[in-house]
């Protein structure tokens, strides 16, 4: 259990100024798609960003709603269900970017997609589709109108509030782990609070099948990954850490043991996420 001091919760810790933008900016429902439609990812597959109109699959390019570890993130319509969705593909120049391969990048995607379809969830993010074309994976999930953990304690919260969202993302996250899945990268920045009220857990991106998984060991230590230099720097240790085929996941938010660079499992999990409860509690990391 979590002691929780009434001097010490959100209500007297208001978060960071950090700017609260909803999903929803990005793209709008009533926009006209204009231009003539391009050839699915040809400009993705040639390292260049998709533009509006673009098709990959049967789905058109709205705008483009961010970019995390290996994947940008496009809002989307389906034109045979009439409804938006977020569409991820492999992020333009990722494997150039960080040393690794386009074939392993293309793993982490596909793995990503395997992962969040055996979850059927109402606090983890719904895939409905996933595809490959011209070297390229993509896939599309569930569209949320909201914003993430980090923008939403942005503003002032009581800690009741806090708990309730941070119990469904426990939800979210138990339930990846009774699928036999891991996370690997539980943090305030990969899970959404909904307009609907619903808090899902996304960005499955480090996913691993707990039985069965590689046994080969690709993972670094996060000193050998960042570096003496990077290691003290705050913004390195709040992003997810890639290097030479490794996901590592993110410094500020990672268990002993992956900071070593040793195995993962569960209790990895409930160590992030632990992390990520007091933060939002005490608008600190422990």
């Amino acid at each position: 259990m979590v002691a929780i001091r009434r001097r010490a919760h959100r209500e007297d810790h208001p978060g960071p100024a950090t700017r609260h933008v909803s999903a929803s900016r990005h793209a709008t429902d009533d926009d006209a798609l204009d231009g003539t439609l391009a050839s699915p990812v040809d400009r993705a597959s040639r390292g260049a960003a998709l533009a509006r109109g673009d098709v990959v699959g049967r789905y058109v390019v709205l705008s483009t709603l961010g970019a995390g570890a290996m994947g940008v993130v496009y809002a989307a319509h389906d034109p045979e269900l009439d409804r938006k969705v977020a569409l991820k593909l492999l992020s333009p120049g990722a494997a150039r970017d960080r040393a690794a391969s386009s074939i392993e990048a293309r793993t982490r995607l596909v793995r990503e997609a395997q992962a969040l379809a055996k979850l059927s969830h109402p606090n983890v993010i719904a895939v409905h589709d996933v595809g490959e074309h011209d070297g390229g994976v993509w896939l599309a999930m569930e569209f949320v109108e909201g914003v993430t953990l980090t923008e939403w304690l942005a503003r002032r919260r009581g800690w009741r509030e806090v708990l309730e969202v941070l119990r469904a993302a426990g939800r979210g996250l138990a339930a990846a782990h009774e699928a036999k899945l891991l996370h690997r990268d539980f943090k305030p920045d990969n899970v959404m609070v909904g307009r609907d009220g619903r808090t899902r857990v996304m960005d499955l991106g480090l996913a691993r099948v707990i039985e069965g998984a590689d046994e080969e060991t690709l993972e670094l230590s996060v000193s050998d990954a960042l570096g003496d230099d990077a290691r003290a720097d705050s913004a390195a240790l709040t992003t997810t850490v890639t290097r030479a085929g490794a996901l590592l996941g993110t410094p500020s938010y990672m268990s002993p043991e992956q900071f070593k660079g040793q195995g993962a499992d569960t209790r990895s999990d409930v160590f992030s996420f632990c992390v990520t409860l007091w933060e939002a509690l005490y608008g600190e990391r422990p």
